[in-house]
């Protein structure tokens, strides 16, 4: 082959490249943003959108041209330009500018005109990244407008509406947070746990959160060995991922700790407490939590007169993790730990009931 023949198929592949005129105002806005000067640069997006070779660079222009108006202050073009992305852009920046719309309305001070925006911008693009975003703030301002029922209203008619698409998981987790938050623990369990089986692991988003927050819901409900169940069916994903090479999920060591927790206070066993607690350490050394899960641990060794166990736990606890709050205090649960430069908090000793 040929060296122009291979540069002509190179080129093919990679696509000829855009207009110099093009490059030079994309180039010009870029540095007018970083001097500041935003209304410089939403007019060299502009021109730049004139001047690109296809639809998908000049409408991304274009949006970025609205964005350094909003930048600089002047609404009124910067709408302009995001009502025609609107109307006659790709799927993309038209779902971005409906919502875009909605975010400028708010920043103008009209919240109801906002509200209205946003909602139509749901119901229109529910397959956008920004409508999960967009859902939370839509509820969150109906609840200011007419509390609870209002935003449970507008939920509940979306997922009649909108049951079938990429925002279903979100209208039904944002639909058991709701009721959370209005105080009916049993409807709000029963919200999450349908949002779980409903969008089980791995591809569930919210799936832990709403396991976690089912099992605290038993908890008011005093219902503890459902909590357990719901904590140990979050976590047996977590023993499988190991295997399937999953990703980590955010609720796990706080579940597990959670585990711990009510085998201490609510069920009364502090064996077992004292196993789910290390599992804190042992599955999530890296997690914020597993200091305040060994300093636990070592405590309940402390009290049930097991000296080496809460002697070995302090250990690690100094050793492995000795910038935590909870590491000047390891001397005071096992004698053989040296004793800290800096001193044990107050509040940690009053806590514990440590000396």
């Amino acid at each position: 082959m040929t060296k122009a023949a291979w540069l002509f198929l190179l080129g093919a592949a990679c696509g000829s490249p855009p207009p110099a005129a093009y490059t030079q105002d994309h180039d010009a806005a870029l540095a007018a943003q970083r001097r500041g000067e935003h209304a410089l640069a939403a007019q060299h997006y502009e021109r730049a959108a004139k001047s690109a070779k296809n639809a998908r660079d000049a409408g991304e222009s274009r949006y970025r041209a609205a964005e350094s108006y909003v930048r600089a202050g002047e609404t009124a073009r910067a709408e302009a330009l995001f009502i025609a992305l609107a109307r006659n852009g790709d799927a993309e920046r038209g779902a971005r500018a409906d919502f875009a719309l909605a975010d400028l309305a708010e920043r103008s001070g009209d919240a109801a005109r906002a509200g209205t925006l946003r909602a139509a911008a749901i119901r229109k693009h529910p397959a956008s990244g920004l409508a999960r975003k967009a859902l939370e703030e839509h509820a969150r301002y109906l609840r200011t407008q007419g509390g609870s029922g209002a935003a449970l209203s507008y939920l509940r008619g979306e997922a009649a509406a909108l049951g079938r698409t990429e925002v279903a998981e979100t209208l039904a987790y944002r639909i058991a947070r709701e009721l959370d938050d209005a105080g009916e623990p049993l409807a709000a369990r029963d919200a999450y746990l349908s949002c779980a089986d409903r969008f089980p692991y791995p591809r569930g988003a919210y799936w832990d959160d709403a396991l976690l927050r089912a099992a605290q819901k038993e908890l008011e409900l005093g219902a503890p060995e459902r909590a357990t169940a719901h904590l140990r069916r979050l976590l047996a994903e977590q023993e499988s991922a190991t295997f399937t090479g999953s990703y980590e999920r955010a609720r796990y060591a706080e579940a597990q700790l959670e585990l711990g927790r009510i085998y201490r206070d609510v069920l009364q066993d502090p064996r077992r407490a004292r196993r789910e607690l290390h599992k804190v350490w042992q599955n999530h050394p890296k997690s914020t939590l597993a200091d305040d899960a060994l300093f636990q641990e070592a405590l309940l060794a402390r009290e049930a007169g097991d000296d080496a166990s809460a002697c070995a736990v302090a250990e690690v606890l100094v050793e492995k993790l000795p910038d935590s709050r909870f590491a000047p205090c390891a001397h005071l649960l096992c004698g053989r730990v040296a004793e800290s430069p800096r001193p044990c908090h107050g509040y940690i000793k009053r806590a514990a009931s440590l000396p």
